[in-house]
């Protein structure tokens, strides 16, 4: 039943209440969401990212302010639409495409590197992986932020930290999705992170030459 209930609000979260989502995302870690989806940046490899379930567009805004030239892709036409207007809010023109991630609509050997923060189940969905296996260059990655485990001791930080236990947020299922990676051909790996109220978890999944 709780699963059903949390199912059922991410989906609003995701769709009709896309609007919402940087600030609930921003509450539940207590401030520290950016710096997680951040810490993906450094594993990155090339210039043209594709970023997978792009959101809201803080990603897309990162990378380019960085020099890279992102791609976005997201199956929500909310998300779509308040990402296109952070963008064009910056002046900027990046491209996006809706779409499912088992059927990319992209060519094969288009990306260096793929991008992931905080996926949907689909990431770990076998489909999926043939399709992100298919349109990473040979020698490029595909870098998934799963979840982060906050550890702070302030009152804030333990009640967020129960927060996400209760939601089922936390778990090795990092772990397993490591496994399904390398399994489906990628030589993968898992790193954590420390940053100074939590950890984070980043999956690094290449694709070999």
């Amino acid at each position: 039943m709780l699963r059903r209930l949390l199912l059922f609000a991410f989906r609003l979260l995701y769709n009709e209440l896309a609007w919402t989502y940087d600030l609930v995302s921003w509450s539940v870690s207590i401030g520290q969401w950016r710096s997680w989806q951040r810490a993906a940046l450094p594993y990155l490899r090339g210039h043209r990212i594709l970023e997978i379930a792009h959101g809201t567009g803080n990603m897309l805004l990162d990378l380019a302010a960085l020099g890279f030239e992102p791609v976005g892709l997201d199956l929500s036409p909310a998300m779509g639409r308040l990402a296109r207007r952070k963008i064009r809010s910056k002046g900027l023109d990046l491209p996006l495409a809706r779409g499912r991630v088992q059927a990319l609509p992209f060519e094969s050997n288009s990306f260096p590197s793929i991008l992931s923060t905080f996926p949907a189940e689909f990431i770990a969905s076998p489909s999926a992986l043939d399709e992100f296996h298919r349109v990473l260059q040979p020698g490029g990655v595909m870098v998934i932020v799963p979840l982060a485990l906050i550890t702070g001791t302030a009152r804030l930080d333990r009640f967020a930290d129960w927060l996400f236990r209760v939601t089922g947020q936390t778990g090795d299922w990092h772990t397993q999705l490591n496994e399904i990676y390398t399994a489906a051909g990628f030589s993968a790996r898992a790193e954590r992170l420390r940053l100074p109220r939590s950890v984070v978890m980043v999956i690094i999944a290449e694709k070999k030459a």
